[in-house]
C-alpha cells in the first residue's frame, strides 16, 4: 500500500472514530445532565471549565484504556466493582445535591459552582460511562499494528474534540434556561428534573 493510501484510510479511520466519538458525547449520561446544571446556574463562559474538565477526563481514561494500564483495573474484578460502587455512589450524592440545591436566587453560590475542571476532570474517573465507552472504542478503533502508545494518544486527542463539541449542547442548553429560572416554582422543577434524570442514567450501567 502506498503512502498516499495509507494516509487516506488513515483520515477515513479518524473520521469515522471522531463520529463515534461524538455521538457517544453526545448522547445522555451523568456528565451531560451535570453540565446541563452548570449551564443553568452559571451560564456558558463561567460553565466552559467544566466542559473542558469533562472532555480532558474522559480523552485521559480513554488513553489509560488503550495504553494498556486500564486493563489491570478492567481484569480486577475487586478493583472493577470497587471503581462502579464508589462511581455510582458519587452520582447518586449529586443527584441528591442537584434535587435539594437553593433556588431563591440561582445567580447565588450552590453545589454546581464548585463544579470547575478539576472536579469534573476528577468525576470521569468514578464515572462508569467513560470507563465502558472508553473500552468500546479500544476494542473497535485500536489496531494489532503500530505504537499502542501513538494510537491510544491519536484517539485521546481526537475524542477529547469530538466531546467538546458534543457536550457543549447540553452545557448551552442548561445556560438558555437561567431567565426561566428565576421563578422559584420552574427552578425547584428543573432541579428535581435533572436530580432525577442524573439518577437514572445509572440504570443503563446497572
Amino acid at each position: 500500500m502506498t503512502l498516499t493510501k495509507q494516509l487516506g484510510q488513515s483520515a477515513m479511520e479518524l473520521t469515522a472514530f471522531f463520529a463515534f466519538a461524538f455521538i457517544a458525547s453526545v448522547t445522555p449520561g451523568p456528565s451531560n445532565v451535570l453540565l446541563t446544571t452548570v449551564g443553568a446556574r452559571m451560564g456558558i463562559l463561567r460553565g466552559m471549565p467544566a466542559l473542558l474538565g469533562t472532555a480532558v477526563g474522559t480523552g485521559l481514561v480513554l488513553f489509560i484504556v488503550g495504553f494498556g494500564l486500564g486493563s489491570i483495573l478492567l481484569e480486577n474484578d475487586m478493583a472493577l466493582s470497587v471503581l462502579r460502587t464508589v462511581g455510582m455512589g458519587a452520582i447518586l450524592w449529586l443527584s441528591w445535591m442537584i434535587a435539594t440545591a437553593p433556588v431563591t436566587d440561582s445567580s447565588k453560590q450552590d453545589t454546581t459552582q464548585a463544579l470547575g475542571f478539576l472536579p469534573a476532570f476528577l468525576l470521569q474517573w468514578l464515572n462508569p460511562k467513560a470507563w465502558i465507552v472508553s473500552v468500546s472504542i479500544v476494542g473497535a478503533f485500536m489496531a494489532a499494528e503500530g505504537s499502542v502508545f501513538v494510537q491510544a494518544s491519536t484517539l485521546s486527542a481526537v475524542f477529547i474534540s469530538a466531546a467538546i463539541l458534543g457536550c457543549f449542547p447540553w452545557l448551552a442548553s442548561g445556560a438558555a434556561l437561567r431567565r426561566l429560572l428565576q421563578n422559584p416554582t420552574i427552578a425547584r422543577l428543573f432541579n428535581y428534573a435533572l436530580g432525577l434524570s442524573l439518577a437514572a442514567s445509572m440504570i443503563t450501567i446497572i
